[in-house]
């Protein structure tokens, strides 16, 4: 019976939030980001969402941008790559550490997840 309950838990986890599939931001939002950032300032979540960005809409805009806007953790929030200088794109080096640790977060999630399939 224990198995059975563990198979149950492991095949409805695809059915969370996390699993579906966002909708990819269109060419229209990325740009009118694009237009707001071109100042050359930092931006962040909150001054944005003035302009109806929601925080993971800013997140998924980021990652399609083709790497025009620099975000990292710790930093001031959103910059059109342009405008960073060479100090902001060696602070960016913490997005490297925190992929690292996803993954060894990711790693040790694994083992438990074999036991129970």
């Amino acid at each position: 019976m224990v198995t059975g309950a563990h198979h149950h838990v492991a095949s409805t986890t695809f059915d969370l939030p996390l699993f579906r599939e966002r909708n990819r931001p269109t060419d229209r939002q990325l740009e009118y980001l694009l237009s707001i950032l071109r100042d050359g300032r930092w931006h962040t979540a909150k001054e944005l969402k003035v302009y109806g960005f929601s925080d993971r809409e800013l997140r998924d805009l980021v990652e399609n941008s083709d790497g025009q806007i620099l975000s990292f953790p710790g930093s001031p929030g959103y910059k059109l790559f342009d405008h960073v200088t060479i100090d902001e794109i060696e602070q960016a080096k913490a997005l490297l550490n925190q992929g690292r640790a996803m993954i060894r977060r990711f790693l040790r999630y694994r083992k438990p997840y074999h036991r129970r399939t």
